[in-house]
């Protein structure tokens, strides 16, 4: 709480504001000495020599420091940007970071977070954020649709999105907007086959392979890129699309030369969307009269990342749209 703004200061009221102990003396008040913050509402209080009773009218000991993330960006961390602050008073700063509407806050791999709220604060800080933007983990790429060797026969899995939001220190976010984690990426479709006729003289008919559609790229910032499908094929299959900042990417159709032989290819799941899953590739088709132990089956979809990490730490006045795991 500030001491009054006019009127009378007691010696005792400056020491009750910032925590000293009797006895008292105006030589222990002075600005940016260990007591007193060196703070703009506290710029009236001298740093050394004359020191009276009236600098102090309406100083207080609490700095507020306002941060804001007013452009696209990816991992911030917010301690970084306090530490070196000279506005940052240990133990006693109020801390608000406010994310624009509009804004996006990515990561730029799956392994680290966008916005990362670590424990170095000191006892007595307080950490508040008012999202109005999104802030969302990187992306889970898809994976490739099954083919034909030296390509890889058996499709690959989608990879799975990453994290948004990293909480070690006690933090009130008020949410107006969107806490999502990366969507996990689409699987790769499953090859497919048939038979090709040829002349008797020929051997007859042969096995063909038919490649699968390859997986989608989920959504976040960094978004997910689409695979390629499946190669080395009679048909090879369609790529996936890649994901965008609010939706996955759809995953590629799987293909085959003429019908009237077998197949198609299966086609590549879809990316999932802000905080989703990621789809499972279709397994692919046959035709008749050949063995089925050419058939592949499709590949699972990436995991959706988390949102938060570090629940217990935070408190929401408002929860605005949260999408994903939680823990």
């Amino acid at each position: 709480m500030a001491l009054p703004s006019s009127g009378t200061i007691s010696i005792s009221q400056i020491a009750s504001e910032f925590s000293d102990t009797a006895p008292h003396s105006m030589s222990e008040f002075y600005r940016g000495g260990g007591k007193v913050p060196d703070s703009p509402t506290n710029t009236s209080i001298p740093t050394s020599g004359q020191i009276a009773v009236g600098n102090f009218y309406g100083a207080q000991n609490r700095v507020g420091l306002p941060l804001t993330i007013s452009g696209n960006t990816q991992n911030y961390d917010l301690w970084s940007n306090v530490s070196g602050n000279p506005g940052y008073s240990a133990g006693s700063t109020d801390i608000t970071l406010t994310i624009n509407p509009g804004v996006f806050v990515g990561s730029t791999s799956t392994g680290s977070y966008a916005l990362s709220i670590p424990g170095s604060f000191t006892s007595g800080d307080t950490v508040t954020v008012v999202n109005n933007g999104t802030v969302i983990g990187m992306a889970g790429n898809g994976g490739i649709g099954g083919g034909n060797p030296p390509w890889p026969e058996n499709a690959s899995g989608g990879s799975n999105g990453g994290n948004a939001v990293y909480v070690n220190f006690a933090t009130t976010i008020t949410n107006n907007g969107t806490l999502a984690g990366g969507g996990g990426g689409g699987g790769g479709g499953g090859r497919g086959a048939g038979t090709k006729p040829r002349p008797p003289k020929q051997g007859g008919p042969t096995v063909v392979i038919y490649g699968g559609g390859g997986g989608g790229g989920g959504a976040g910032y960094n978004a997910g890129s689409g695979a390629t499908g499946g190669q080395n094929t009679t048909a090879n299959g369609a790529p996936g699309s890649s994901g965008s900042p609010t939706g996955g990417g759809g995953g590629g159709a799987g293909t085959t030369d003429n019908p009237s032989y077998g197949g198609p290819g299966g086609p590549g799941g879809s990316g999932g969307g802000q905080g989703a899953n990621g789809n499972s590739g279709s397994p692919g088709n046959g035709g008749p009269g050949f063995a089925p132990d050419f058939i592949r089956g499709g590949a699972g979809g990436g995991t959706r990342g988390y949102y938060l990490v570090g629940n217990p730490y935070v408190t929401y006045p408002a929860t605005g749209t949260r999408l994903g795991q939680v823990s």
